[in-house]
């Protein structure tokens, strides 16, 4: 999938740290969301977390975004605490979220022209952006012209357009086909070698974990905290189907397989058991969706 064969001269803002210190959240009802989750991301990694709905991915995402504040411990970037949203984050999510009334180009322009940057100096940067994700000749199009997989390059662009420290993915493939899903794995993986930003990236699919982590954070539920890591020891470029894979991909869905049950017996009554061979995790698709 990737023409890179060497890691290239890297351009642009270094990533930063992002840390979570002992951080929990609760929601307004009183529901703990994450409880006591530390974290340390180092600057210029890919970190990818997974587990079961409702263990707090999205929150931790927003947490380090500083979309959201935590009720105990703290979020810092580069070890300075984060108060609130700032250019050096950037968020893409599930959906595209383009606005439908602008070009593509326009699109990306957008987080520029609200920075102050001058017309010249906006346009190059998008031209620049756009061919980074290969939509270049598209950058006239506006989104309901786009397919799916090439909405979400342009979000990509537009959430570089600051030069963001940290990209925070959360489950940006997660309404694409198979094969679209493989090409972007391949142009995140570019961008992360190209420019060296750090990033996180949420996603429910463990295949897709490997192939991007450096890390993977598998994380539990009821409250939503960080089970484990584990090093994906496999270098890059990263072939999608290399062997390799299919033994981390195993190990983490053995760690999910224990939480969906776990979910299942505390909704079920006292005459559940887990079917033969235990509740079935498929790594292709989204583990634990709609528990």
């Amino acid at each position: 999938m990737s023409s890179i064969t060497n890691t290239p001269a890297r351009t642009g803002r270094a990533g930063a740290s992002a840390t979570l210190a002992g951080v929990s959240f609760a929601f307004e009802a009183g529901r703990m969301a994450i409880a006591d989750a530390s974290l340390h991301v180092e600057a210029g990694e890919l970190v990818c977390l997974v587990g079961p709905s409702g263990s707090g991915k999205s929150t931790i995402l927003s947490l380090l975004a500083g979309l959201l504040a935590p009720v105990r411990g703290q979020v810092l970037e580069d070890g300075v605490p984060v108060r609130g949203p700032s250019p050096s984050r950037a968020v893409v999510f599930q959906e595209a979220a383009l606005f439908p009334w602008l070009s593509l180009r326009a699109n990306v322009e957008y987080p520029l022209s609200l920075s102050g940057v001058g017309r010249r100096e906006r346009a190059a940067r998008a031209t620049e952006l756009l061919r980074t994700v290969h939509l270049a000749r598209f950058a006239a199009s506006y989104p309901h012209e786009l397919s799916g997989g090439m909405r979400q390059r342009g979000a990509i662009a537009r959430a570089l357009a600051t030069d963001p420290k940290v990209l925070l993915m959360d489950e940006p493939f997660a309404a694409l086909d198979a094969q679209t899903r493989e090409i972007l794995q391949g142009e995140v993986e570019q961008i992360f070698l190209a420019t060296g930003k750090t990033i996180v990236f949420v996603t429910h699919n463990v295949r897709e974990a490997v192939r991007l982590g450096d890390r993977v954070v598998l994380m539990g539920t009821r409250p939503g905290r960080i089970l484990r890591t584990v090093a994906i020891a496999i270098e890059r470029p990263r072939a999608p189907n290399d062997e390799r894979v299919h033994a981390y991909v195993a190990e983490l869905s053995a760690g999910i397989r224990a939480e969906v049950e776990k979910i299942a017996r505390e909704e079920a009554d006292d005459a559940w058991v887990a079917p033969r061979g235990g509740v079935r995790v498929d790594p292709a698709f989204g583990v634990g969706d709609g528990i």
